[in-house]
């Protein structure tokens, strides 16, 4: 008997709520809303619109919660996400000219992130663009090393690549070269195979006529390391001793005043600002900006700029001159340079004329003859 009356009285309750909504529902749609009722209802706060009066029946038998479940989920704050320290930040690059000359940066992941910087720095030069050619985890050293002067070949001769950018060696730490038995890392054979590794790319560039920067290594915080990449650094310099290949040092820049290491200081703005990794060998954004800034000057110095005549001429033609662009080059010599100026004899009147500064000797006829005669005069 008293369970009856409980299903009676609930589909009682049920009933009543249906009528109810049903009674609101026909006052909505037949009475007419006044404009100016309208337009003050239209301003109400949104917790003002959202007021349900059957909200207490409505979760009486189970609705009425979900929006505000819902609410409560989208005013949750966002979740940050965090972007790590070596990873460039988004910016934008100006439209690149279908001719543009190709900045070629090879290597590990340092290269990776050198050539990060110099995207960066060259974003808004339409004539100029960068490309890659890097292996994060790989060098010239040990049985998984790629082919790099193959590959390198390749890329050059199916671009036109105006520089080569190389930076590696961290990932050289440790490897063996195969032989029997496997030469053993900085023994003086592995040191001789490393050399020629070195040599064999520096060539593959030097055949192309192309113009080679190659970075040095890093100082790090454990001297260990800092011995192998001092020994690594002798190899890339002595085998840049051509014409057309530059070093740059990184050593210093990354060093404290008292020579001491320090993953802190100025960046290209002048700033203290982290510039090393966690690990204490690789670099940050900041400090892969800074390496770029030191390469992309040096790059600057080579090519004579990234404007329309940025790439007329290298110095490997000695009969080339300079018109525009470069400030500082081979041919800084302009017209044949210092060593074609013919000798000027004390009594000829050139040496008279440019070196002393005394005037021409006057000829008859010519306009500077003050004895010639005036028409018309007497």
């Amino acid at each position: 008997m008293c369970n009856f009356g409980r299903k009676a009285l609930g589909r009682g309750l049920k009933c009543l709520a249906v009528v109810l909504l049903a009674v609101s529902t026909a006052i909505v749609v037949l009475e007419p809303m006044d404009p100016a009722f309208a337009q003050s209802r239209g301003a109400r706060s949104e917790d003002t619109r959202s007021f349900n009066p059957f909200r207490p029946l409505l979760r009486l038998f189970g609705g009425g919660g979900r929006e505000h479940r819902t609410r409560q989920k989208a005013d949750a704050p966002a979740k940050r996400v965090t972007r790590p320290a070596e990873t460039p930040p988004a910016f934008a690059e100006e439209p690149k000219d279908p001719d543009a000359g190709v900045i070629l940066v090879v290597g590990d992941r340092m290269a990776r992130g050198v050539g990060g910087g110099l995207k960066y720095l060259l974003a808004d030069k339409p004539m100029v663009r960068v490309e890659l050619l890097t292996e994060d985890k790989k060098g010239l050293a040990g049985d998984a090393a790629p082919d790099w002067d193959t590959e390198l070949l390749a890329k050059i001769r199916g671009a036109d690549v105006k520089a080569v950018v190389v930076m590696l060696g961290q990932n050289d730490l440790g490897k063996k070269f195969s032989g029997e038995p496997p030469v053993e890392f900085l023994t003086d054979a592995w040191i001789e195979a490393y050399r020629k590794k070195v040599s064999d790319l520096v060539r593959t560039v030097r055949q192309e006529r192309k113009p080679l920067v190659w970075v040095g290594l890093p100082p790090t915080n454990a001297e260990i390391t800092n011995t192998d990449f001092g020994q690594l650094n002798t190899i890339f310099q002595g085998e840049l001793s051509d014409s057309r290949t530059w070093y740059v040092d990184i050593w210093d820049i990354f060093l404290n005043e008292d020579g001491t290491y320090s993953s802190y200081g100025p960046n290209v703005d002048g700033k203290n600002a982290r510039l090393r990794s966690g690990d204490k060998i690789g670099f940050t954004w900041a400090g892969y900006q800074k390496v770029a800034f030191f390469v992309e000057r040096e790059l600057s110095r080579i090519l004579g700029g990234y404007g329309g005549y940025a790439f007329e001429g290298v110095d490997d033609d000695p009969d080339f001159i300079v018109l525009t662009g470069r400030v500082t080059s081979p041919e800084d010599e302009l017209l044949g340079g210092k060593d074609n100026t013919p000798d000027l004899k004390e009594d000829s009147v050139a040496y008279r004329f440019f070196v002393k500064g005394e005037s021409l000797p006057e000829m008859p006829g010519r306009v500077d003859d003050t004895k010639r005669a005036v028409p018309g005069g007497s």
